[in-house]
């Protein structure tokens, strides 16, 4: 994403660096908290929570090599705190968080496509962290299980065990949701598109 010049002057404090640092780092950090956050989670709000954090604390880094799965550990914080903060909303009196408002502004055109986009939120949603984050960066993002485990900071078995569980409680959240006719349609589409 950058050159290890800029990071090494950032991890030293350079402000101009720092800045350089955040910009280059802003869109992958916003698809992180897009995709982890789900549609609770305002991804833009998280991105800027997390830069702030990356920029208030980058001098505790003490390699350019750390950086990448120094900064996905606090998105990972930052979108746990958005999505308990997000789950508490959903209690109190007076604030709505309507999937409606969410497919008005989508640019979802088709009803099913609508339905489609729901449910993949909520079987996302309906993972454990732990899964979630595995599925998003290797299936969505398509990262490798080595980038993975650099990320996360845990063995590549590791990452191949919580794929392997992470992409059969999706597939299973899927037929929940959209049924056995559906699933075998979408998986029939997926083996000629590959």
């Amino acid at each position: 994403m950058m050159n290890d010049a800029e990071l090494s002057a950032a991890i030293a404090g350079d402000e101009d660096a720092i800045d350089a640092v955040a910009e280059a780092w802003l869109s992958q950090v916003y698809v992180w908290c897009h995709r982890l956050g789900g549609p609770r989670v305002d991804a833009e709000d998280a991105a800027h929570e997390v830069l702030i954090v990356m920029c208030r604390r980058i001098r505790k880094v003490r390699t350019t090599g750390q950086f990448p799965a120094w900064l996905f550990g606090i998105t990972r914080r930052v979108i746990a705190n958005h999505r308990r903060r997000a789950w508490v909303r959903r209690w109190v009196p007076g604030v709505s968080l309507d999937r409606e408002e969410d497919r008005r502004w989508s640019p979802l055109r088709t009803v099913e496509a609508a339905q489609t986009a729901e449910a993949v939120w909520a079987a996302l949603e309906g993972l454990a962290p732990v899964h979630r984050e595995v599925l998003v960066l290797i299936d969505l993002e398509e990262r490798s299980g080595p980038e993975v485990s650099e990320l996360i900071g845990i063995p590549v078995g590791t990452v191949k065990s919580r794929l392997r569980v992470a992409r059969k409680a999706f597939r299973e959240a899927m037929r929940d949701e959209m049924g056995d006719e559906w699933l075998a349609s979408f998986e029939g589409r997926s083996a000629e598109a590959g």
